[in-house]
């Protein structure tokens, strides 16, 4: 099965990596915010054998140019990137997938051109201002030293905490404070430690934090007509599920729920076998409803 890997200059003038892998009705993966690629290893190759699978990188994250414009950074914006690696592919629609802040972005992907969507998957992942229910008490305090720091503040910052990712036993950490499921293997969390420590932009990073703060797609939920499907993880300490995909579930009319009693933020690892499956029925489901149509 080959891929092929290509690039487009967004609007803003940035260079955007993505990937073109399988054969069948799309899929666009959007990534959620210091992820990549890595993130759907064990489910791009899997959706890739019946789908054809579009994943790409975040400006600033993995292959992609770190952004050029504060705007371009802005959730509508990377939709608009989204919706030209779709236009470049020269695929007409597909079911949009979005992980964690990737569901922001499919959600805009929606608002900008619903004829497009054939359906929309919600990972563990908001509506909006993503700090507001990451982290518990401990999201809304790091917004505010992101929003309060000099960009050359959050760089040594970040670089602080490159260092402390790159220590041994980090990955017990991320555990023990319930960042990372304790199912997540070791070669799975070392693709996000290599990403964190040698993939990403900080003044990319800083400012696509603060926009994805600031954006909330709360408005659109009740007129979303494309099939939804919300998948949400009891256990998941950046998107819990009373706080995030039940109200999603409740506000997006006729959505369906995955509900993964030890679901964490890194379920994409350790719940893949389960999430794989239940999105493959959905978008099985679309395309009955195509053929139907």
């Amino acid at each position: 099965m080959s891929a092929r890997e290509r690039t487009i200059v967004a609007a803003d003038g940035t260079r955007v990596f993505y990937r073109r892998e399988g054969e069948g009705p799309a899929l666009l993966l959007c990534n959620g915010i210091t992820t990549s690629r890595f993130f759907w290893t064990h489910l791009a190759p899997r959706w890739a054998r019946r789908f054809t699978v579009i994943t790409w990188d975040l400006k600033g994250h993995g292959r992609s140019e770190p952004a050029r414009t504060r705007e371009g950074v802005e959730i509508p914006a990377l939709a608009g990137d989204a919706l030209q690696i779709l236009h470049a592919e020269g695929l007409t629609d597909a079911a949009v997938v979005g992980f964690s802040m990737g569901c922001q972005v499919a959600l805009e992907v929606y608002r900008a051109a619903p004829s497009r969507v054939r359906g929309l998957v919600l990972l563990l992942g908001p509506a909006g201002r993503v700090f507001d229910t990451a982290l518990g008490p401990v999201g809304p305090i790091l917004h505010g030293l992101i929003a309060r720091l000099p960009v050359s503040g959050f760089r040594l910052a970040f670089r602080g905490a490159r260092g402390l990712v790159g220590l041994p036993g980090s990955r017990r950490l991320g555990q023990l404070l319930g960042l990372i499921g304790p199912a997540a293997t070791p070669a799975d969390v070392k693709l996000y430690i290599e990403h964190f420590v040698r993939e990403l932009d900080p003044g990319t990073l800083a400012a696509m934090a603060l926009a994805a703060q600031s954006h909330d797609a709360a408005d659109l939920l009740p007129t979303i007509a494309a099939p939804t499907l919300i998948v949400a993880g009891d256990r998941d300490v950046f998107a819990p599920a009373p706080r995030v995909g039940l109200p999603l579930h409740r506000a997006i009319p006729g959505s369906r729920l995955l509900r993964l009693e030890d679901g964490t933020h890194t379920s994409l690892f350790e719940h893949h076998a389960a999430i794989g499956a239940a999105v493959e029925r959905f978008c099985e489901g679309l395309t009955a409803r195509r053929e139907v149509g």
